[in-house]
């Protein structure tokens, strides 16, 4: 996956608030592989559609955290914090 997006997360798992950094963003209405780096150590797979040009929606395969608990695969909406893109926070879980 050379191409994917490299997200970077505050935390060890994402929750409403929680901070994010992307440096390079999908174009609109497209999908694209991602790969979520928390700020424990884990990881896990995604897939990331810009719904517009301050809305992501962030779908994150199961995981597990560097104490070994296990996170299930669950869809975020992010909003975009700053004008470059680069800094965003999670909004809310989406079904």
């Amino acid at each position: 996956m050379s191409d994917s997006i490299q997200i970077q997360v505050a935390d060890s798992h994402l929750y409403p608030g929680c901070a994010v950094r992307i440096a390079h963003l999908p174009e609109q209405a497209r999908a694209a592989a991602a790969v979520v780096e928390f700020a424990d150590g884990s990881g896990a797979n995604a897939t990331c559609h810009r719904r517009t040009l301050d809305e992501l929606e962030l779908m994150v395969d199961r995981y597990a955290t560097q104490k070994r608990h296990p996170v299930d695969t669950r869809h975020w909406l992010l909003l975009a914090v700053d004008a470059t893109h680069h800094s965003w926070r999670v909004k809310r879980r989406l079904p």
